[in-house]
């Protein structure tokens, strides 16, 4: 499993705002396929009308389906149905819509590469891949379920961007209040100095602050720790939202969706880790010259 904290010498945050920018493109990508898939199935006629009794929901509607993918579907799906499909010219056109819309997004191949009838599986249930793949008209029970099917693909992708919209804005807000933080970080730092003689002071009189100057740092080290904390409460909050918008699956969340390539499974707690690992290391510096000071 990824690590949930980052070393101080990566860049998480940099990292997650990359893939965030790839993901959205991505998303935005599939909706406006979804969308354009639909208009050209909405000016595909149904055939109703031609309805056989060859085909197995030719008397029950859409609801046969069901039944007849009972021992059809339930083998699996292998390919074999496009030889079906194809007798069924409106079946036909629907296929090569959804191949030159949605199987013709740039990231298809790369991300999902499937074939027809899997990829309308995956996407619409296995009922509407059935009579899509294994029938032999394009009935107009058919095309309500896919449309419908189509519309609920455009509004989960709505969604989807919602929440992508929602984790870069949580992602800039604490690159944009971490970033002060690291500097305030580096000049308390330099106060304390490095503990060799100056050039100017005689062998073995160090540079060290005064107590009260200590105290200061002291006091500043403690305030940008509980900055720290409320940042990453903050975003805790954000990553509960989204939990509650999204279902992504039972044991995968936004972040491990969309950074599941990076080496850091949560990036921005990741980052207020490793800000935080360098705030208590500071702590103790400083209360060690304390000490001495006294």
């Amino acid at each position: 499993m990824a690590a949930t904290h980052a070393d101080g010498g990566s860049d998480p945050i940099r990292a997650a705002r990359a893939e965030l920018r790839v993901e959205r493109r991505r998303v935005v990508d599939e909706r406006e396929a979804f969308r354009a898939f639909r208009g050209r199935v909405s000016s595909i006629p149904d055939e109703s009308a031609n309805a056989g009794p060859s085909d197995p929901a030719a008397s029950d509607g859409f609801a046969g389906v069901g039944g007849a993918m009972s021992g059809a579907v339930g083998g699996g799906m292998d390919g074999r149905g496009d030889a079906t499909a194809a007798s069924g010219s409106r079946l036909v056109a629907v296929r090569d819509a959804y191949q030159a819309t949605v199987m013709s997004v740039p990231h298809y191949e790369a991300e999902y590469d499937d074939t027809y009838e899997r990829s309308v599986a995956e996407e619409f249930g296995p009922e509407i891949a059935y009579a899509l793949t294994r029938t032999n008209c394009f009935h107009e029970e058919y095309k309500h379920s896919l449309l419908s099917a189509a519309e609920t693909a455009v509004q989960e992708r709505e969604a989807f961007l919602d929440a992508l919209e929602s984790e870069i804005e949580s992602v800039e807000r604490a690159r944009s209040r971490l970033e002060p933080i690291r500097t305030e970080i580096d000049a308390i730092d330099a106060e304390l100095g490095d503990g060799n003689p100056g050039d100017d002071e005689s062998e073995g009189e160090l540079r060290t602050p005064t107590f009260g100057a200590l105290d200061a740092c002291r006091t500043r080290t403690a305030a940008l720790r509980e900055d720290c904390d409320r940042i990453a409460a903050r975003r805790q909050r954000v990553l509960a939202d989204h939990e509650r918008r999204l279902a992504l699956g039972d044991e995968l969340d936004l972040p491990e969706y969309c950074y599941q390539k990076l080496e850091v499974t949560y990036p921005v707690l990741g980052a207020v880790g490793a800000v935080g690992d360098r705030l208590e290391a500071l702590m103790r510096r400083i209360e060690k010259a304390m000490a001495r000071a006294c």
